[in-house]
């Protein structure tokens, strides 16, 4: 039997699922979806910031961009470790924002209702984040980091949404038709509120004792929003403390734009 404090635990997590799901609901009280959309954005980024640990920043979000100068498309809240730059001077952390993929630890794409349209706009936006760079020797011989490749952690979260089946056939045909798009470029977790949870499965991965093949996509049906806020949880988590073993250089943000302006200068 466990512990007094770990059913007391699971109650907590219960109640911060039940707040989701109500604030969510009390964002349809505006009229224009847009004020809708960005109200549930807050509410998620919220839960993440009083959640996730203190050396992260949880912004909402605008877009992702390399070194190269790669961007991703539109994505709705992002976390990075505490040592990424930030651009705020015009969102001071309330309005849309953009970081760099190299120290970005999660991301979120936020819908009210996930339908197919919803979904396949999600999905488009995830596979369109930048891949970051080998780490190389920039990590501590120390520590074992064999996933860097699937950094951020990318969810997808919705106040409501079609069945899980629904979503299921959605999820397997996009993924048909686009078979280019790297598995490491695929939503780590998909989850409706009340609903269910599906995840993308990494090594080892098992359902209900049985073996899943690595990039599969698994339903949970029991307890789904706690057991998806405590995944998301763990695995920001889990990105934060391998984050600091990880020696991270942004001297080409100075370069680029040094570059950038000397092109300007020249073609004039």
């Amino acid at each position: 039997m466990p512990k007094d404090f770990f059913a007391r635990l699971h109650e907590y997590y219960s109640d911060v699922a039940k707040v989701l799901r109500n604030e969510a609901s009390a964002a349809s009280i505006f009229r224009n979806t847009t004020d809708i959309g960005n109200s549930r954005e807050d509410v998620y980024r919220k839960f993440l910031k009083e959640h996730c640990p203190s050396k992260c920043n949880v912004l909402s979000g605008g877009f992702l961009f390399d070194e190269d100068g790669n961007e991703s498309r539109q994505i709705d809240v992002i976390i990075t470790t505490d040592t990424c730059p930030q651009f705020n001077l015009f969102s001071g952390g309330k309005s849309k924002t953009f970081a760099c993929v190299e120290g970005a630890l999660g991301c979120v794409s936020v819908k009210s209702t996930l339908d197919k349209d919803q979904l396949v706009d999600s999905l488009e936006n995830l596979a369109s984040i930048p891949a970051t760079r080998p780490l190389g020797k920039r990590a501590s011989p120390l520590i074992r980091i064999d996933d860097y490749a699937d950094w951020p952690y990318k969810v997808i979260y919705a106040s409501d949404g079609s069945d899980w089946s629904t979503i299921d056939k959605h999820v397997q045909t996009f993924y048909a038709h686009n078979p280019d798009i790297p598995v490491d470029r695929r939503p780590n977790l998909i989850h409706v509120a009340g609903k269910f949870l599906c995840f993308r499965a990494g090594d080892g991965a098992t359902i209900d004792g049985k073996p899943m093949g690595k990039g599969t996509f698994g339903f949970v049906f029991g307890s789904p929003d706690v057991q998806a806020i405590t995944l998301a949880i763990h695995n920001i988590q889990n990105r934060a403390a391998h984050s600091s073993h990880i020696l991270y250089d942004y001297e080409f943000l100075i370069n680029r734009a040094i570059e950038s302006l000397r092109s300007k200068l020249a073609a004039r």
